[in-house]
């Protein structure tokens, strides 16, 4: 339900380029409908709520997640097909959806993209229970598919029998699995008839996003319209003085949406703080890649994810960047690259009433609004 109309005052509002001290805004209809400064005048015919001094931000974005709390997405599974076995199958995969759902807004994420790596039955179980979900569009927006036209000298963690040869049969038979909900896809542009899959993809709505790659730079073309490209440095032909890497590519062409692993951990302090400096803040989206496999050595538990509001504080902490490039990696931009800005994503004024209200510097949710 949209928020009642109101007027949110006191508190430090992080706007697309500043942090709005002592201001307020009035929302009317579930939109933002003015923003004021301390000292301007404000509506009289609104109900006030007093926010005492609290941060402000639009909803984080999680663009590419495989899962938290120890659920995967890909393991959603449906069950056999046919019979209550199947119904109860699909029960169970809505009923997970719906908890990472909660486990993602207490970290301040109010939207997500469910990623998986390609797989026939994985893809199929999971566009049903979003489709059974009943979790709006502005929530969960799609699905982030890795594959399966990738290199194999570059899969990663993703199973050799998730790789096919770029084929537009084969592309055809996937979006009919994703039944009209795959949002990206990851894909090798080296390997021949990539071209024509990334023009089926823009012509569709789907953004090709570039990864799991072996390019090299001076040997491809790149998409022609929006493009992304997949966990920056991870699983890609590298930085090196030699040959021009994919992961070269943000620092040389200001096109691309960069996704960006901000963990400290797959990806250095080092190079993030390189990232920060020099990649655009309207390019850059932070991610977690939460809930993708990666081995630890023997004997060593895997570490917590670093999820959501986990990952602003550690950007923040590691580059010193200002709050609101930092918010915006995480909101404004996700939003752009998958053309939904024009609703959500930043508060301003006649976008959609989606806010976090938090307590201290982004330690913990207060309230979702």
């Amino acid at each position: 339900m949209p928020l009642a109309d109101c007027l949110l005052h006191n508190g430090r509002f992080v706007l697309p380029r500043t942090v709005l001290e002592g201001g307020a805004i009035a929302l009317r209809g579930g939109r933002i409908h003015g923003i004021f400064e301390r000292g301007d005048r404000l509506p009289s015919d609104l109900p006030r709520r007093d926010l005492g001094g609290a941060l402000v931000s639009p909803g984080l974005f999680e663009f590419h997640i495989h899962g938290v709390g120890g659920l995967r997405f890909d393991e959603l599974g449906s069950g056999p097909a046919g019979g209550d076995r199947a119904a109860r199958g699909l029960d169970a995969a809505v009923e997970a959806l719906l908890r990472v759902r909660e486990a993602l807004r207490g970290r301040g994420v109010t939207h997500f993209l469910p990623t998986i790596a390609y797989g026939e039955s994985s893809l199929e179980a999971l566009a049903a229970a979003v489709e059974a979900s009943g979790l709006s569009e502005a929530e969960l927006p799609g699905i982030y598919l890795e594959g399966p036209f990738i290199s194999p000298r570059r899969a990663g963690r993703i199973p050799s029998e998730s790789i096919r040869e770029p084929d537009s049969r084969e592309l055809g038979r996937i979006i009919n699995l994703a039944r009209g909900r795959l949002r990206v896809m990851t894909l090798a542009p080296e390997l021949p008839g990539a071209r024509e899959i990334e023009a089926r993809l823009s012509a569709v709505g789907v953004l090709p996003s570039l990864g799991h790659s072996d390019c090299a730079l001076d040997r491809i073309t790149l998409p022609e319209g929006r493009f992304s490209i997949t966990h920056l440095f991870n699983d890609m032909s590298p930085f090196s003085p030699r040959e021009e890497g994919l992961a070269m590519l943000p620092f040389l062409d200001r096109r691309p949406f960069v996704e960006l692993v901000a963990d400290g951990r797959r990806v250095n302090e080092a190079a993030l703080r390189i990232c920060a400096a020099a990649v655009d803040p309207e390019r850059l989206m932070l991610v977690s890649d939460a809930g993708r496999s990666v081995p630890e050595p023997a004997g060593r538990p895997a570490p917590p994810p670093v999820v959501g509001a986990e990952l602003l504080r550690n950007w923040l902490k590691v580059t010193g960047a200002s709050v609101p490039n930092a918010v915006r990696m995480l909101s404004l931009t996700p939003a752009q690259a998958l053309g939904m800005d024009d609703r959500r994503g930043a508060i301003a004024i006649g976008l959609e009433a989606d806010l976090v209200v938090w307590e201290g510097e982004f330690e913990a949710v207060r309230e979702i609004l």
